[in-house]
């Protein structure tokens, strides 16, 4: 199985909502690149990201390689800012991204309240 992954222009922000599954780095990569495809596009690098219909099935090794390969391509130059709206099934593996992409200067946070998320998001 795989994702899928929507957008929508809010005022200073995109919204994605991804649903599905995501269950090897190869996907979680995919996503993060139509993220900065959507980015370049709209001229805009603010991500409030609902993932509460996806299943995150990644070990911590996974996630630490996405985000080695992600500071490897300079992601985080491109000042981009996400917030994350997790599934609660998988927080742990979302605690993990957070604290991996943290480690590397990628601006990422998980969140349990929409307007939490969105405060952080355009502070």
């Amino acid at each position: 199985m795989s994702f899928d992954l929507s957008f929508e222009i809010r005022d200073g922000y995109i919204v994605g909502v991804v649903t599905g599954v995501i269950d090897t780095p190869e996907q979680l990569l995919r996503k993060i690149r139509t993220m900065l495809h959507k980015a370049l596009d709209s001229n805009m690098n603010r991500f409030l990201m609902d993932e509460r219909g996806l299943e995150l099935h990644l070990e911590a090794h996974d996630i630490i390689q996405v985000a080695n390969r992600l500071e490897y391509r300079n992601v985080q130059f491109l000042g981009g800012r996400s917030a994350c709206l997790c599934n609660p099934g998988f927080v742990e593996q979302y605690r993990a991204c957070e604290t991996a992409y943290h480690n590397r200067s990628l601006s990422y946070k998980v969140f349990e309240r929409e307007a939490d998320a969105v405060a952080w998001l355009m502070r």
